[in-house]
C-alpha cells in the first residue's frame, strides 16, 4: 500500500517517455511535403505573385524550379545534376570535333 503513490508516478513517467518515443518522430510527419507533379496553375500563379512583389521572373523558370525542388524533396536531385552533367559533357564535346 505505501508504495501505490511512487509506482503510479513511476507509471506516468515510463508512459510519457514511451508517448514521446514513438509519437515525437512519427514517419507520417515530415519537414517538407513530398515532391511531385507540378499542377498547371502553380508556375502562372507563382509567377504573378512574384512580378507582384516586384520581382517578374518567367513562368518557364518557376515551373523548372518546382520541378528542382521536388527532385530534392524526393531525393532525385543527385539524379538530375547526373543528367545535366553527362548533356553538358556531351554538348562540349560535340562542340570540340
Amino acid at each position: 500500500m505505501p508504495f501505490y503513490f511512487f509506482f503510479s508516478i513511476l507509471g506516468l513517467l515510463i508512459g510519457g517517455l514511451l508517448t514521446w518515443f514513438f509519437l515525437a518522430d512519427h514517419p507520417f510527419e515530415s519537414l517538407e511535403v513530398p515532391g511531385g507533379p507540378v499542377d498547371e496553375a502553380e508556375g502562372p500563379l507563382l509567377a504573378k505573385e512574384m512580378a507582384a512583389d516586384g520581382y517578374p521572373i518567367d513562368e518557364d523558370i518557376v515551373v523548372r524550379l518546382l520541378h528542382l525542388h521536388g527532385n530534392y524533396v524526393d531525393g532525385r536531385i543527385r539524379e538530375a545534376q547526373a543528367a545535366a552533367e553527362a548533356a553538358r559533357f556531351q554538348e562540349g564535346q560535340t562542340q570540340e570535333s
